[in-house]
Order: structure tokens, then sequence, then C-alpha cells
């Protein structure tokens, strides 16, 4: 997918979330949208770090091990269906992921 097509999947993601208050129940839509989200997310990292590159000529060391920690704990996410039990594991592999994603863009951003 191309940078724009990547954006637009992240809005649409977005707009597809809705809170869930305590003592509501979680359904399997409300983790496995988070679950695309990071992945989406991932790759448009990815994608925007190949601009980066291509159009400074430089590399980001610490750009590339978030990268490679964010691919790591995408591999570890698992979607659930309607029964499964969504576990701490999974809302933490969540947040874990997308906090290095937010990292090496403000890293990227900051050495335009």
């Amino acid at each position: 997918m191309s940078v724009d097509e990547l954006i637009a999947t992240l809005e649409d993601l977005v707009g597809k979330m809705s809170y869930v208050a305590d003592g509501q129940m979680v359904l399997s839509e409300h983790t496995n949208l988070f679950v695309d989200y990071s992945s989406n997310a991932l790759s448009l990292l990815k994608q925007l770090y190949e601009l980066f590159k291509s159009k400074t000529g430089r590399t980001l060391p610490h750009v590339e091990e978030m990268i490679d920690m964010a691919e790591t704990r995408v591999g570890m996410m698992r979607k659930v269906k309607y029964g499964d039990y969504v576990l701490t594991r999974d809302h933490n592999l969540i947040v874990d992921t997308l906090k290095p994603i937010e990292l090496a863009v403000k890293e990227i951003y900051d050495n335009l």
C-alpha cells in the first residue's frame, strides 16, 4: 500500500473504534481493530523511514531499533474471536507496540 492508502486505512480503523467503559463487554472487534491499526502503523512507519533515507541519504540507528522492536511485538499479537479471553498480554502488546512507533516517527520528524 502507498503512504496515502495506509493513512486512509488508519483513519478508517480509528473511525471504527469505540470506547469501552469499565464494566462493559470487550468484543473481539475492539481488540482486532487495534491489532490491525498497529500492523498498518508499522507498515506506514517503515515506508516513511525508507522515504527519509532516500531523501536525506542518512540512517537513524535508533529508529531502526524501534522498527525492529515494533515488528517483534506485532508478530506476537493475535486476533481474537468470539469467546476468546482478551488477556492483559493482548492489551499490553498493543500499547508496547505503538510506543516505539510513536518514538520513531518523532525522531524521523525531528531529523528532517
